[in-house]
């Protein structure tokens, strides 16, 4: 994902500007399009300065308010699966989906361990020979 341009380089196109160059010489000598040096201009006027607005990584969880319920349920029942986890916050009338929950969970380092009666039995992979096949 790309990122926003410096402020170094924002100020630089500005004061281009500034200094009598026209937008499309300034967005040609820093391979810039038109379109953002009117941005940085329109920006400048309206908010007084060019720092780049927040990227990325501001939007809240949507499980956020109900950490401390969700904590507690894997401290009680660590073999708990996404659904039953599901389950549990539609009870309480929280809708999310499966991957919201696993996305907090993720982010509060927590895990659901599975219990060994849910475990494969014998060998992953194919078993025995195909059928029809000698």
């Amino acid at each position: 994902m790309p990122k926003p341009y410096s402020l170094d380089l924002r100020e630089r196109v500005v004061r281009a500007i500034e200094d009598g160059l026209t937008r499309a010489a300034v967005a040609e000598r820093y391979e810039i399009g038109i379109s953002t040096v009117g941005r940085y201009l329109r920006r400048k006027a309206e908010k007084g300065g060019l720092e780049p607005e927040q990227f990325g990584g501001y939007r809240p969880y949507a499980l956020a308010g109900h950490e401390d319920l969700i904590r507690g349920w894997v401290a009680e029942c660590s073999d708990l699966t996404l659904r039953q986890l599901g389950e549990r916050l539609r009870e309480r009338e929280i809708e999310v989906g499966q991957t919201a929950i696993f996305n907090f969970l993720e982010h509060l380092n927590l895990t659901l361990k599975k219990n060994s009666s849910r475990r494969r039995a014998g060998e992953g992979g194919r078993q025995g020979t195909a059928s029809g096949v000698d």
